[in-house]
């Protein structure tokens, strides 16, 4: 039988941030046919667990027809290649040594694939996505917290540990800010979106004359940023050239590097506009070795935040004995 045939079975999908689960739905072919999002229940293991299973049964609901075969999760955090257990979840701590496959495969009763969020939206980009007919390339996802994905020969390059990929926390400024990790001079403490709403919170009553002014009823936000840069708003630009630069610093030493095909940028910060992919390609030109730059391109996610729901899903369905036994 071939993914054709298979009408009704599909896979529960799971991509949990640092701020909220985006979770779908999705057919063996990829096709999302359901979606919720919700803010992460990230206090304690026991509320989480509740909250993916009760999500995951919901979704099941939407068509009572479906045949869900399994579930895959992506989250910010490092997993062991040994064991499966979570090794690290800085957003989570609770589920740090936690063996959620095992727990989610227990109460759901479908098989379970844990997977860190970036080489999940990787994954969905390589079959779906921008980096459908491309051999090596890079997915760096920037948000709440910054990761990437290095993908060779189509393969996710994961290391000895398994934990190959974590690109926020190389260093862009030695002896910088502080991180959450407990280093300094991390990528994510200057590009990631709390990054970005902590400058425009300390320059904002510098700058009386910034569009940004105007948002008073909530924190502003990388989208806020980015709209105000668009229209001009001298305040906004700094912050957005800022990013970029650091951005771009990080992602001309990966191509250095590696020598990729094609760099994929998504995340929040990413889908806020194209003020901040135009300059960090500028910056990238600017600080790469030519040969380098002109053999990559850097391109958004075409997937956007779907890409991590996606690319778990497709991990699931690309593990399920059942469907290759039949398949």
């Amino acid at each position: 039988m071939n993914l054709a045939d298979r009408t009704k079975e599909c896979f529960i999908g799971m991509d949990i941030g640092g701020t909220y689960i985006k979770a779908g739905v999705v057919g063996v072919d990829g096709k999302v046919w359901a979606q919720r999002h919700q803010d992460v229940q990230r206090n304690d293991l026991g509320s989480l667990i509740r909250q993916i299973v009760s999500l995951a049964n919901e979704l099941k609901l939407a068509d009572p027809t479906l045949q869900v075969m399994g579930i895959g999760v992506g989250f910010p955090g490092l997993i062991s290649a040994k064991d499966s257990v979570i090794s690290l979840s800085p957003n989570i701590p609770a589920l740090n040594g936690i063996h959620l496959k095992e727990i989610l495969t227990d109460q759901l009763g479908w098989p379970a694939v844990i997977e860190n969020d970036a080489n999940a939206g990787a994954y969905g980009e390589m079959w779906l996505g921008a980096a459908t007919s491309v051999t090596n390339f890079i997915y760096i996802s920037i948000g709440t917290r910054v990761g990437a994905a290095i993908v060779l020969n189509r393969q996710i390059y994961r290391g000895v540990g398994g934990y190959a990929g974590e690109l926020g926390h190389t260093s862009v400024v030695p002896d910088g800010k502080a991180c959450f990790c407990g280093r300094t001079g991390c990528l994510e403490a200057y590009v990631s979106a709390p990054s970005i709403a902590q400058r425009v919170e300390e320059r904002l009553n510098l700058n009386p004359s910034s569009a940004l002014q105007i948002i008073t009823d909530r924190p502003v936000n990388a989208q806020d940023v980015s709209a105000a840069a668009s229209l001009g708003d001298p305040m906004a630009i700094v912050i957005v050239g800022e990013v970029a630069r650091y951005l771009g610093l990080a992602i001309a030493n990966l191509i250095d590097f590696l020598n990729p095909e094609l760099v994929i940028l998504g995340g929040g910060v990413i889908g806020a506009g194209n003020v901040l992919l135009q300059l960090t390609i500028e910056e990238v030109r600017r600080r790469v070795l030519s040969p380098c730059f002109e053999d990559c391109q850097i391109v958004c996610s075409q997937l956007g935040p779907s890409a991590g729901v996606i690319g778990a899903s497709l991990l699931a369905r690309d593990a399920s004995p059942s469907l290759h036994s039949s398949g």
